[in-house]
């Protein structure tokens, strides 16, 4: 009966992984395998970074013994950016603090900016996607850290 044992502690940890309070996504299995072993993920979804910001706090925590892999390391980054980013004003940020804050590229920061001068400002979610170059897919994970 040593099986018993085994398959209850399997099952507790498949529960609690699904009740972690973590958005689903890609990078959410690395959050958990790097961050859970040392502290709560409360420690985690109770801030709001930007993406530099959470660089610095993963290297930090790497410091101190979190383990994972370059590739872990920039999942976690990304997650913890998209969902447990900075709120950023589009409509008055420059192209340096779009970029840093909602991790997008150069080039896009500075479509959204030329955007916005020639066509006045971002009302709503739907006006962001009517600016050419933008990842839709990037804007749609960066959309709850969008303010107007």
């Amino acid at each position: 009966m040593r099986w018993v044992p085994c398959m209850f502690l399997t099952a507790v940890l498949v529960i609690a992984a699904q009740d972690d309070g973590l958005p689903e996504g890609n990078g959410k299995d690395a959050v958990v395998k790097m961050c859970a072993n040392c502290h709560g993920l409360e420690q985690v979804t109770s801030r709001k970074n930007t993406k530099k910001r959470w660089s610095e706090v993963v290297d930090d925590m790497i410091s101190r013994g979190a383990e994972g892999s370059d590739e872990d390391v920039a999942a976690v980054v990304s997650y913890l950016t998209r969902n447990f980013g900075k709120l950023l004003n589009i409509n008055t940020s420059t192209a340096n603090e779009i970029e840093s804050g909602l991790s997008f590229s150069a080039a896009q920061s500075e479509a959204l900016v030329r955007y916005r001068s020639d066509h006045g400002a971002f009302k709503t979610y739907d006006d962001l996607l009517k600016v050419p170059g933008i990842d839709n897919k990037l804007l749609d994970e960066q959309r709850k850290n969008i303010q107007f």
